[in-house]
């Protein structure tokens, strides 16, 4: 059986390669050739070595930052781009951040009194004959 199947597999291939060669079923006369080669499937499961790197200090990050920072505004200073804020220049942003917070705090607890104060109202039920409860 084996033998017999191996044969039809023979002719199969036969049969492809005259098949694609008719006009109307195979490739068009434009096709690029088929390589020799299959192509070789990708190392899909192959993991990368780890890392032999350390991780940073923060001497080191810190410079590493400064010296991102001082490329950047030599950038934009060529460019003509306005420069960025720097940390220093920012702490009038995080006192405006505060002050906005602080503002939500007091509209809550606004809302709370008034909560409160509606509770407090006493609801006095009015009935009539026509209602049902």
């Amino acid at each position: 059986m084996a033998a017999g199947l191996s044969g039809c597999a023979g002719i199969s291939q036969k049969f492809a390669d005259s098949a694609s060669q008719m006009p109307g079923i195979g490739l068009p006369s434009t096709a690029p050739e088929r390589p020799s080669l299959p192509p070789a499937f990708p190392a899909v499961h192959d993991v990368p070595p780890p890392r032999n790197s350390v991780v940073l200090t923060n001497f080191e990050q810190q410079k590493l930052e400064d010296d991102l920072v001082a490329a950047r505004d030599q950038q934009q200073s060529a460019v003509g781009v306005r420069l960025q804020p720097k940390k220093k220049d920012q702490q009038p942003q995080q006192q405006k951040q505060k002050q906005k917070q602080k503002q939500k705090q007091k509209q809550k607890q606004k809302q709370k009194q008034k909560q409160k104060q509606k509770q407090k109202q006493k609801i006095t039920p009015v009935s009539s004959s026509r209602s049902i409860y």
